[in-house]
């Protein structure tokens, strides 16, 4: 007759070779799932390189792993090289690139078809066309604006009553302080909210606006320089040949200025070219942002922003030659030269 304890220790006997001979099932299964998983993903990675997976393998020969065999469906998926994945998701296999891709394609023929999808097609050369005038028209008319409201300010900077110099001091702190696109932003979203104009174009008058008040404020201070850089004894010797105020200013004082002031003028002028690259932030369509726009279609970005730097660098090179060629007709030499029919002009 067997005891309890007995039973007990019979028990216990029986347990222990269960356990081990779970552990034991426990232990292949994760081995098992451990491998299936090392190969999923290194099948994964050589789709997502593009490269062939050299063995065919079913995902779904792992039961239970659903949510593994989706991921790796996902990854498929997302290869952008050629990689196909079959019509029941089970079996994934890398595929030859078709003939006549980009892969297959010379360097030279690349570079051609970028070309066409970035002027070609549609017809985009019509937006740097445009966008091209648009930057001119802003450069061209903030300049003049700007050398108005410059020659104003140098006037204020130099009178001799108080509140009209403070007035104009505190204007410049402002403008020198604050950058080109915070005050262009201040002015489209704040000043100029409402602001509306019979002949339309809202935006590129703002930016022209805008793009002067910044200009004027350090080119009235270059204008200032000039002014003050002239000796005094040629306005005294001036008056005592009997010119009036606005003689001295016109035939004195304007010609020595403007020729002092012509190199660091044409530095400003450059500057304000290349700050009109900015107008784009309030949806102006000028060169630069017309250039964001093609290569946001053609998803091409070599042609579209090669292309606006050396339309910008060209502009930058013909006001350059025009500076130069005002400072060679303001030079006292070639005015003697031209006096004396020497240089034909």
């Amino acid at each position: 007759m067997r005891t309890k304890s007995d039973t007990v220790q019979s028990d216990l006997t029986l347990l222990f070779p269960r356990r081990c001979l779970l552990t034991l099932c426990m232990l292949a299964f994760a081995i098992f799932v451990g491998a299936r998983c090392s190969e999923c993903c290194k099948a994964a990675s050589l789709v997502q390189t593009g490269r062939s997976i050299p063995s065919v393998m079913n995902v779904r020969s792992v039961s239970g792993f659903s949510s593994l065999r989706s991921t790796f469906d996902r990854f498929a998926k997302a290869n952008l090289s050629g990689t196909v994945l079959f019509a029941d998701a089970s079996v994934v296999a890398a595929s030859v690139p078709p003939e006549g891709t980009n892969a297959d394609k010379t360097f030279w023929q690349r570079i051609k078809r970028s070309f066409e999808k970035t002027f070609i097609v549609d017809g985009r050369w019509r937006l740097f066309r445009d966008g091209i005038y648009v930057t001119l028209s802003i450069t061209i008319l903030s300049l003049i604006l700007g050398t108005f409201f410059a020659f104003i300010q140098c006037c204020m900077r130099r009178s001799q009553h108080r509140w009209l110099r403070y007035p104009a001091k505190i204007y410049i702190s402002i403008m020198q302080g604050t950058p080109i696109l915070v005050i262009l932003l201040i002015m489209y979203y704040v000043v100029f909210k409402n602001f509306k104009t019979p002949w339309g174009f809202e935006k590129e008058t703002v930016a022209i606006i805008a793009m002067a008040l910044n200009f004027a404020a350090y080119a009235g201070e270059m204008m200032r320089t000039g002014v003050d850089g002239i000796d005094n004894g040629l306005i005294e010797a001036a008056r005592a040949l009997g010119f009036g105020r606005l003689q001295v200013f016109t035939k004195v004082i304007l010609p020595i200025a403007t020729r002092r002031i012509i190199p660091v003028y044409k530095g400003e002028s450059i500057s304000l070219l290349k700050s009109t690259s900015i107008v784009g932030y309030i949806a102006t369509q000028d060169l630069t942002k017309v250039s964001d726009i093609v290569r946001a279609r053609t998803y091409e970005a070599f042609f579209p922003l090669i292309a606006t730097a050396i339309i910008y660098l060209f502009f930058a090179l013909c006001l350059t030659f025009v500076f130069m060629c005002l400072e060679q007709y303001l030079d006292p030499l070639n005015r003697r030269k031209r006096a004396k029919g020497e240089v034909n002009v």
